[in-house]
């Protein structure tokens, strides 16, 4: 299908961009033009593409600044350009679907969606019409263009990452007209074209609708949600409580995993604790009791965007003034050693961040729903795939690698400690070019692991030196096992020509073509669709051409 453009003046601003975790910022060209647009509809959305050819500037699209990659936007805060080179098109009041940007269909168990609706906004819509997601991220503030256009991962260990879920895309293309991108695509160089709209990276056009396959939900209670506490020393107490828990007496349909390496370590001063917390929920049949579901609704991205508000909402009161010494901590001499002001060792602040997760998800399991996530403190982190080919012992035990690559390190003296708990989840494989949960084999599954730090609003060049060394070396480990990154979070701490115990900055320029040649075909594929589709580069980025080709 296409359209024409329409006559109407693109309007926009010239504010200080900035992402969540404050890697980037981006400052207003130096004349002061407008680079910022919030179209409303479509007819605004093809102005501001009209007047970005004709000013040859690029286009990208600012979700919710989760990206901590720079996929939106690059960091010019020393070097701001003369003249407007990028723009920046925010979809949060994007609607060309009813008033809500929100409709049932087209087909049984699906919705369509505007891009700059919420996950929260679209649960609830969901619940309000007996559905539910079939996997879910835990924080609702995410945008559902987002989190498609990355491999945003959800808990539901036999569904594959959140862009699998969808199964129709429209994308506005650099001509102005509008494609939409099913199965029934014609195949381009043996690849479906739906391969490339999931997890596109922006790099296919503005996405203006999606569609997602969703789940029936008959009741409240058909979602049933629990936390459970475990001791697990060691790799075989680990292998066999997981085998249970995936595909044992105790399956759980989606579980989202915490773990502290400190709790049960072998240098520990004091009797073992519980070190892992398994937040979980089971899809019941007929359950009892039986209430028609029902939950709150939240305050549009919309609403929040006219407010200047994006992201996870940070902790406030006490917690939010605690982060200094929560960032501090990661420095200490000894992750044990209480001697400090206040006095918590690292060790007590990844515990009581664990006791935070569980609060926030027993609240959110009152009123069954698994977007738990309400609160969060400024941070970065490193996230890879690992291809499990079964859930088995073998696959548990490289899941287990992954995590003492970390453990082994932090509770050691002199090094950097981590000061929050680690989280995995497990997904099915996907066939998304651009995933790092992709497989030729549809029937392995992935572990993804998440490692935190604790940053202050800088780039990434700028974090202290042990933070990006720990980093580095556990990246080392994590993809000598064949990991690869989400393309949502930072990544690429060395440069693998250079030996080990040497770090850089995130997104290292040789990283990144390592990591092209790992990916291989699936990117020279997803590249040369790409620009088939946008031959000028209307969408390309810097970034994600150094992503695509050096």
């Amino acid at each position: 299908m296409e359209t024409s453009t329409i006559a109407v003046a693109a309007t926009g601003t010239a504010p200080t961009w900035e992402n969540w975790s404050g890697n980037l910022r981006h400052v207003p060209p130096v004349d002061g033009e407008p680079y910022y647009f919030a179209p409303t509809n479509l007819a605004e959305l093809q102005a501001v593409l009209a007047q970005a050819r004709q000013n040859g500037a690029t286009v990208r699209v600012s979700g919710q600044r989760h990206s901590q990659s720079p996929l939106v936007a690059d960091d010019n805060r020393v070097n701001p350009p003369a003249k407007a080179d990028a723009y920046l098109v925010d979809m949060s009041c994007y609607v060309d679907i009813g008033t809500t940007g929100i409709e049932a269909g087209p087909g049984p168990n699906q919705v369509t969606v505007n891009p700059g609706v919420s996950e929260s906004d679209l649960d609830a819509f969901l619940t309000s019409h007996d559905l539910m997601f079939r996997t879910a991220t835990a924080g609702g503030f995410f945008s559902l263009g987002g989190m498609t256009a990355v491999d945003v991962h959800g808990g539901t260990v036999d569904a594959p990452i959140f862009a699998e879920t969808a199964s129709a895309f429209t994308i506005l293309g650099a001509d102005g007209a509008l494609t939409t991108i099913d199965a029934s695509s014609p195949a381009s160089g043996g690849w479906s074209p739906l391969q490339f709209a999931r997890v596109s990276l922006g790099g296919l056009g503005v996405v203006t609708r999606i569609t997602i396959d969703v789940l029936p939900r008959p009741w409240a209670e058909t979602l049933e949600g629990g936390t459970t506490r475990y001791l697990l020393k060691d790799e075989p107490a680990f292998v066999a409580q997981f085998q249970d828990l995936l595909t044992g007496g105790g399956k759980h349909d989606r579980i989202e995993v915490f773990y502290t390496p400190y709790a049960a370590a072998p240098n520990l001063p004091f009797p073992p604790l519980p070190n892992f917390l398994v937040l979980w929920w089971n899809v019941v049949g007929d359950p009892s009791p039986k209430t028609p579901p029902s939950g709150p609704q939240p305050e549009t991205a919309c609403a929040l965007s006219q407010e200047g508000k994006f992201g996870a909402p940070m902790l406030g009161g006490l917690a939010g003034y605690g982060a200094q010494f929560v960032r501090a901590s990661q420095y200490y001499a000894n992750c044990y050693n209480p001697l400090h002001i206040p006095p918590v060792p690292t060790a007590g602040f990844a515990a009581i961040a664990l006791d935070e997760v569980e609060s926030q998800a027993g609240a959110a399991n009152a009123i069954h729903s698994d977007l738990w996530l309400a609160e969060s403190s400024q941070v970065m982190f490193m996230s890879y795939f690992f291809e499990m080919p079964a859930l088995d012992a073998a696959g548990l035990s490289k899941v287990w690698a992954g995590l003492d690559a970390v453990a082994r390190r932090v509770i050691q003296d002199g090094a950097f400690h981590i000061a929050a708990p680690m989280e995995f989840r497990f997904v099915k494989a996907g066939d998304s070019a651009m995933s790092g949960a992709y497989s030729t084999n549809p029937n392995a599954w992935f572990v993804n692991l998440d490692l935190i730090g604790f940053i202050e609003a800088t780039p990434s060049s700028a974090y202290p030196a042990p933070l990006l060394q720990f980093f580095a070396d556990v990246e080392r480990d994590w993809v000598a096992m064949g990991g690869f990154p989400h393309n949502g979070k930072m990544y690429g701490f060395y440069d693998p020509s250079q030996p080990a115990g040497t770090h850089s900055a995130a997104f290292n320029p040789n990283f990144l073509a390592d990591l092209r040649q790992r990916r291989g075909d699936r990117l020279t594929a997803f590249n040369a669709y790409r620009k088939a589709r946008d031959p000028d580069g209307r969408f390309c980025n810097a970034f994600l051409r150094r992503l695509l080709e050096g």
